[in-house]
């Protein structure tokens, strides 16, 4: 039997600190943010927000979906399909646009970390190119002299 998560419409949930580490969810939020939609409308959209840099499975995002919900994150209802049966349409909840601007500072702290270690990579490789410019430098310049 599945246990659901206690904080779910007790209005305490999970910070984004405590969601995992992947692009999905806050990708999916950010989605729901702009419309409601249904999943194959989610999975399109993220993919092209993201210039295809952010794929997921249907699986996996019908999983985040799920657990958004029993978080209290995200509402769903059945509507009328335009073309075919009734599919589950999916929205932002109050709480879910709170968790959304949670995300934003995660990302952000993310995005600090990540320029950092790209300049200290930079660094370390200027001194390596740096190195490698004078070996060749001097290579050049005793063929001169020869």
């Amino acid at each position: 039997m599945k246990q659901r998560n206690a904080s779910a419409g007790t209005g305490q949930h999970k910070s984004a600190a405590g969601r995992g580490q992947g692009l999905l969810e806050p990708a999916l939020l950010a989605v729901l943010a702009s419309r409601p939609s249904h999943g194959y409308e989610l999975q399109r959209a993220v993919e092209e927000l993201s210039g295809g840099l952010v794929c997921m499975d249907s699986g996996g995002m019908y999983r985040i979906l799920r657990r958004l919900e029993e978080d209290g994150f995200v509402a769903s209802n059945w509507a009328e399909g335009d073309h075919g049966p009734q599919r589950r349409r999916y929205e932002l909840t109050s709480t879910g646009r709170a968790l959304l601007k949670e995300w934003v500072e995660r990302l952000r702290r993310r995005d600090e970390v990540i320029h950092s270690v790209i300049e200290l990579v930079e660094h370390s490789l200027g001194s390596v190119a740096g190195a490698s410019a004078r070996t060749r430098s001097r290579e050049t310049d005793n063929s001169k002299e020869i």
